[in-house]
């Protein structure tokens, strides 16, 4: 999904007052999360070590977003979230934001099962204590 992929869809679901730089802000917030949280603490093929999270200025942009598909559905949940909260519509701020948390899981525990996490320990010793097995 790319920006202006966002930006359309969620102005066609959610029809909205925001403005395109209110949204790109709540659209770097939650790539500014998922690129510490989630990316950063992971082995990567590229050197992240001078990298930043991306950063968006331009609601009509070709720039890929993040969380590729099918995993992308976190974005327009997480603007519905924004949007709803921002319009203090509680109720269906709390149904979205639980919508996005579900889906934010989804994609972390996803990564984490397909990304090696850094650290020092290149493999895993599991022991059943039950039985005594190595």
């Amino acid at each position: 999904m790319t920006v202006n992929e966002l930006m359309e869809e969620v102005d066609r679901l959610h029809p909205n007052q925001f403005t395109a730089a209110d949204k790109l802000r709540w659209l770097n917030r939650v790539e500014q999360t998922i690129w510490q949280e989630i990316i950063l603490t992971h082995e990567s093929d590229a050197d992240l070590s001078e990298a930043t999270a991306p950063s968006y200025d331009d609601p009509a942009g070709t720039d890929v977003l993040l969380a590729e598909d099918p995993w992308s559905r976190l974005y327009p949940l997480w603007m519905d979230a924004q949007i709803a909260y921002y319009n203090h519509e509680i109720m269906q701020h709390d149904t979205a934001a639980q919508a996005f948390n579900e889906a934010y899981t989804a994609y972390r525990n996803w990564y984490n099962r397909t990304h090696m996490p850094l650290g020092d320990v290149d493999h895993l010793h599991l022991v059943d204590r039950t039985w005594g097995w190595a």
